[in-house]
């Protein structure tokens, strides 16, 4: 399976929300750091910040769009 491109540090990521009880379908989060390999799958994860601060890592293979920051 071909993987993602990976979303760079402060882009808004828009992606699926892996947790089927939350009422939202679709969740958005900036990417706060460098993203990780997981060498027995080959998916690439990113950390994230989400609306209410809270931090998570995030399989970009649910992501659905990506805005990146015009910020340099």
């Amino acid at each position: 399976m071909a993987t993602k491109p990976c979303p760079g540090r402060r882009a808004v990521v828009t992606y699926l929300n892996p947790d089927v009880m939350h009422p939202s379908v679709f969740v958005h989060g900036v990417v706060i750091g460098a993203h990780v390999v997981d060498p027995q799958t080959s998916h690439t994860w990113v950390p994230i910040m989400q609306p209410d601060c809270t931090v998570s890592v995030l399989d970009t293979s649910h992501i659905i769009s990506v805005r990146h920051s015009e910020l340099r």
